[in-house]
């Protein structure tokens, strides 16, 4: 009986060797992360070139569509020494070769400020993804941090001097999405200065104590388009301005006298399959 035992179990086994038993798919412990449904991806890029480059501030303008923005906020961006515009659709061939876009890898989630002082020691382009909520502060570092900053200021057609200490340009972005599919891209030129204090702010109808450093908003030179993915906002300083707001925004010393080019690019939205679809 034993044998015989050994022997039946022997041929139970075979058979089981030949049949095919059900696959079991293994689950995934997480899902892949998703946008939220209101949220909105930028492509935030840097470039240094030398100064007076004649692709940054001659060629590429003819083909920056400058006229978008209104005629008095492009007044007050040029008494300040900014150059802006906005590029729809298909990017320019001067801009393609000054953003290095055949031969950059792609885009990192790293904050932008982080980054800056590698734009500031070499020759580079620098892009960053940036994904914020609707109407949400995104702080753009410009500059580094001036000691001591002696800057000539245009407003209310009067040209005033001021000096601030600890000073530092920032851009303030701001992205809405809009309900026809676009969003509304927002950026206004900000000095911020002096060390950080503590002060009351309103935020829906409270009052909150928050900490930052004391700072000096240019509403009058807000940039604002409302853009589909793939639009861009331009931003650079005048080349023959030193001493204005945009020359000390957007010129550095630091690894060598450089000039510096801003651009912004609507880069995804939860809409974008939708638009795409629709065009």
């Amino acid at each position: 009986m034993p044998a015989r035992g050994a022997g039946l179990l022997a041929a139970f086994g075979a058979l089981l060797g030949c049949a095919r038993l059900p696959e079991q798919k293994a689950e995934l412990p997480l899902r892949p992360a998703q946008m939220s449904p209101d949220s909105v991806v930028v492509e935030v890029f840097f470039v240094r070139c030398p100064p007076g480059d004649e692709r940054l501030n001659c060629a590429l303008w003819t083909e920056v569509d400058e006229q978008q923005i209104p005629a008095e906020v492009r007044q007050h961006l040029w008494s300040n020494g900014f150059r802006a515009g906005l590029v729809y659709g298909q990017v320019p061939v001067v801009l393609s070769e000054l953003l290095e876009l055949a031969d950059k890898p792609p885009p990192t989630d790293d904050p932008v400020e982080n980054e800056l002082s590698e734009l500031e020691a070499k020759p580079t382009v620098m892009r960053r993804h940036l994904q914020t909520r609707p109407g949400r502060r995104n702080e753009i570092v410009a500059s580094s941090v001036y000691d001591s900053l002696p800057v000539l200021i245009a407003e209310d057609g009067e040209v005033r001097g001021r000096t601030y200490r600890q000073a530092q340009g920032v851009l303030a972005l701001k992205a809405v999405p809009q309900p026809d599919g676009r969003v509304g891209l927002s950026l206004v030129p900000e000095l911020h200065y002096e060390q950080p204090r503590q002060r009351w702010v309103g935020r829906q109808g409270i009052l909150q104590m928050e900490t930052g450093r004391p700072r000096h908003t240019f509403d009058e030179m807000e940039l604002s388009a409302k853009a589909l993915p793939g639009d861009m906002l331009v931003l650079t300083s005048l080349a023959d301005r030193p001493g204005s707001l945009g020359h000390h925004f957007f010129t550095t010393t630091e690894g060598g006298p450089a000039q510096k080019l801003l651009v912004i690019r609507l880069a995804q939205t939860q809409h974008d399959g939708a638009i795409r679809a629709a065009h």
